[in-house]
C-alpha cells in the first residue's frame, strides 16, 4: 500500500474505500437521527438481497484459490443468478458458462493474466 510520501498500488482503492465505508455511516446514522416519522431505511426484507450478494462476493473471493478461477466464477455465477436475480435455469447455465469461457479467454488466453487454478492444476 506504501505510504503518504511514496504511495503504492493499493493506496487509491484503500482510501477510497474508507470514504466509502465512512459516508455509508453518516448515512445510517443521520436516518437513525431522523426517528421512525418517515419510511425506515429498508422497508420489509429488502436487506435481504444485499446482503446475500455480499456473501456471494465474500465466498468467492475466499474460494479462487482453492477451486480455481473457471470452476469458482461458474459457481458465482450461477448463485448469483440463482439467488439474486431469480431467473429460469437454462438461462443460468447457459449465461454462466458463456461469461465464464469468455472472461477465460480474455484474461487467460489473450492478454495471458496468471488466473488461478486451484485443485485443477
Amino acid at each position: 500500500m506504501g505510504t503518504l510520501k511514496h504511495p503504492g498500488p493499493g493506496f487509491l482503492p484503500f482510501g477510497l474505500a474508507c470514504i466509502l465505508i465512512a459516508l455509508a455511516l453518516a448515512l445510517i446514522v443521520s436516518q437513525w437521527k431522523k426517528g421512525s416519522s418517515q419510511a425506515p431505511f429498508w422497508p420489509g426484507r429488502t436487506w435481504l438481497r444485499p446482503l446475500l450478494g455480499s456473501g456471494v462476493f465474500i465466498l468467492y473471493a475466499f474460494l479462487i484459490n482453492y477451486i480455481g478461477f473457471l470452476l469458482t466464477t461458474f459457481i458465482f455465477l450461477v448463485l448469483w443468478m440463482w439467488v439474486i436475480e431469480r431467473i429460469n435455469w437454462f438461462r443460468i447455465l447457459a449465461v454462466s458458462v458463456a461469461v465464464t469461457a469468455v472472461l477465460y479467454l480474455i484474461f487467460g488466453y489473450f492478454l495471458e493474466v496468471p488466473l488461478p487454478a486451484g485443485f485443477l492444476a
